[in-house]
């Protein structure tokens, strides 16, 4: 099982590590069709908890989540089109599902809709009016409610960091840097988000 793959793995290093970005862009105040971005993750569901890096990217036509071991090591591509979600293991075995984040269930049992993880990757809800919602100096959400999730975003990537990957931007506002997502009914459910790459494409 995938899941127990990167659980094995995840104890060979604490944290992972990804290229430096080339390039940062500006968070988006309202939710984006096309971007991506990388970093590293852990998660705990209960008993089992995993931690590796990952790669996400969204256009029209495909979401697509690249799965990796604490140390970088490949574990699992997941591609959706509009008609099919496919998985492919490192070892060449696939799974298809209607959904990108049905198929990472089978990873990590987030009860989420590709519309929320695409959403909340940019530290954004992805309805119009979340309850419970805070906001930063800047006036982006550090804090909201959905769907029994809170989500806390703790870190946004600041002006120098902007300035010095995107020098010809003059909005310093900065993408998501540090995030918890918590399941409300179930304490010991969270996802934490460490992105270290943003890209608008």
């Amino acid at each position: 099982m995938l899941a127990l793959s990167l659980l094995a793995l995840s104890g060979c290093a604490a944290t992972g590590q990804t290229p430096a970005p080339d390039r940062l862009v500006v968070a988006p105040t309202v939710l984006a069709k096309q971007f991506s971005l990388a970093g590293r993750f852990s998660a705990k569901t209960g008993a089992e908890q995993v931690s590796g890096q990952f790669r996400y990217a969204q256009n029209d036509a495909e979401r697509t989540l690249n799965l990796f071991s604490p140390l970088g090591t490949p574990l699992a591509d997941i591609v959706a089109n509009r008609d099919v979600a496919t998985l492919t293991q490192a070892n060449g075995a696939t799974q298809s599902a209607v959904s990108l984040s049905q198929l990472l269930r089978t990873v990590i049992d987030l009860p989420v809709t590709d519309g929320m993880l695409s959403a909340w990757l940019q530290g954004l809800p992805s309805v119009a009016s979340a309850p419970g919602t805070e906001r930063d100096a800047a006036g982006l959400p550090s804090r909201f409610v959905e769907s029994g999730w809170e989500i806390e975003i703790s870190a946004r990537m600041n002006g120098a960091e902007v300035a010095q990957n995107a020098p010809n931007t003059a909005n310093t506002q900065g993408a998501p840097k540090r995030m918890r997502w918590s399941l409300r009914a179930l304490p010991d459910t969270e996802v934490r988000w460490v992105i270290d790459e943003w890209r608008a494409q």
